[in-house]
């Protein structure tokens, strides 16, 4: 069992890498500026571009942002190795368009984007003596060439920009040359020789100092970044959702058990009879019905004054400081009952007919027959030995119950608005509040795999053949 169990925990391994990949690479897909999210508010509502800047700089250094994203980089070797350090990262995408756009040296590019840079800070100062509708044009021309690649967008906006100085003598004087060298790195990026590098790749050994390994490292710690929108941290907002999910749907998955187990023993028992017949009408009747319907009706008529108002509609209650253990208890099961109840019969028509369609089998098996011509008794050849060896599909679904029970109920908590993880997370995806929801789907993502993983070593336990074929298999490999 100890050597099944750790070959089943080494395939595990590589599983939850290709997960923490993909999570990754969806968090890096988010639009919008992490870093520009994050940036204070400028003093006296007035900022430079170069204090800009230096703000940025310090917060994506802190964020690991100035780092490249993997432990290695495969490009053509048109793209230079420090790519990712040119920051903000509207400025990366847009020199990486330019680098499509014009796959020369590196060099020309380089000298554009850093006198256009130049410009920006110098034309955006704070402490200029003069101001003029020029001023204003020529730096909206010079944002605009940030984000320009395409040649002819590129020229209209450097003629724009030539017309406005013309307009203001002391704003030639004070940007005439510099504006001037910006159209001659652009024509020599222009008419740079054509360069094989576009067609070549290149290969970089970044090491652990990249953006990955960061992240990969935080999560470790149980770091799961901050909140967009709260500022709070995601671990502490998820742990606070989690407390209210668990108690929610395990009430709902032991009840469903405990109910189903039995009732499933029973309808194989009397497999053929009308009880069977009219059981697995009602069963397939529970299941049929939609749980957010069913929510909406109670709510509509328990827990409305104008019909019956049996139920709280919302919430989890509110308990006093000097309550009792047995008031806490009353307050949270009124206020559960009904949302329990919406997550419980859908459960607990599926399971029951997996027990029955299990148990039935098992009980037309020879050895059933061999147990009762030796004289035991009925609940003996039920519980010894029927209904372990029909624990197969209940274990297949134990696999699914681990996710399930953190994942929560999105509709049942948001229609009873209870503050679990399925309201956590479909108000984090309208609010764009993406830590919260990638965190959520890496959380989500290795609980599936634990359950698989806890499901794998239950089979192995319930039925050591599945230890010994997976040896035979393991020699004739």
């Amino acid at each position: 069992m100890l050597r099944y169990s750790l070959k089943r925990i080494a395939l595990l391994i590589p599983t939850l890498l290709v997960v923490s990949l993909l999570v990754f690479g969806l968090n890096q897909c988010t639009p919008g500026d992490p870093i520009d999210q994050k940036m204070p508010p400028p003093l006296n509502g007035v900022q430079s571009y170069e204090e800009y800047l230096e703000t940025y700089w310090r917060l994506a250094k802190e964020e690991g942002q100035d780092l490249p994203f993997f432990y290695f980089s495969i490009h053509t070797a048109a793209y230079p190795d420090t790519l990712h350090r040119i920051l903000p990262l509207a400025d990366q995408a847009n020199v990486r368009r330019l680098i499509g756009q014009f796959p020369h040296d590196w060099n020309h590019t380089q000298a554009y984007y850093q006198q256009l840079r130049t410009l920006r800070i110098q034309f955006n100062r704070t402490d200029l003596s003069f101001h003029s509708d020029a001023l204003i044009e020529v730096r909206n021309q010079l944002e605009r060439l940030s984000t320009q690649y395409q040649p002819a967008e590129i020229a209209n906006s450097l003629n724009l920009l030539e017309e406005q100085l013309l307009l203001d003598s002391a704003l030639f004087a004070f940007g005439g040359k510099g504006v001037t060298q910006l159209g001659q790195n652009f024509t020599e990026l222009q008419e740079a020789p054509f360069s094989r590098k576009k067609y070549l790749p290149d290969f970089h050994w970044n090491g652990v100092q990249n953006q990955y390994h960061r992240w990969l490292s935080k999560i470790a710690s149980g770091d799961l970044g901050v909140s967009t929108i709260t500022s709070q941290d995601v671990s502490e907002k998820i742990g606070n959702a989690i407390s209210w999910t668990l108690r929610l749907n395990l009430s709902a998955i032991l009840i469903a058990y405990l109910l189903a187990i039995p009732l499933g023993v029973y309808a194989a028992l009397k497999a053929g009879t009308g009880f069977e017949r009219q059981l697995n009408l009602a069963l397939f009747f529970l299941y049929a019905l939609p749980s957010f319907w069913i929510a909406t009706m109670l709510c509509q008529f328990l827990t409305n004054p104008e019909w019956i108002n049996l139920f709280p509609s919302m919430g989890v209650g509110e308990i006093g400081p000097e309550a009792s253990w047995l008031e806490g208890f009353g307050v949270r099961v009124h206020h559960f009952f009904l949302p329990v109840f919406c997550m419980v019969y859908g459960t607990l028509a599926f399971v029951t007919r997996q027990v029955r369609a299990s148990m039935v089998a098992i009980l037309q098996s020879d050895f059933i027959r061999t147990a009762k011509a030796k004289g035991l008794s009925q609940r003996q050849v039920l519980w010894k030995h029927a209904f372990p060896n029909a624990l197969f599909p209940l274990i297949t679904m134990f696999g699914s119950l681990l996710p399930r029970a953190i994942a929560g109920s999105i509709i049942i908590e948001q229609i009873f608005n209870i503050p679990g993880i399925g309201l956590l997370t479909i108000n984090s995806i309208v609010s764009k509040d993406w830590p919260v929801v990638y965190a959520l789907l890496l959380l989500t993502s290795i609980l599936t795999i634990v359950g698989i993983l806890l499901a794998d070593l239950l089979y192995a336990w319930a039925d050591p053949r599945v230890q010994l074929n997976q040896q035979k298999q393991g020699a004739h490999g």
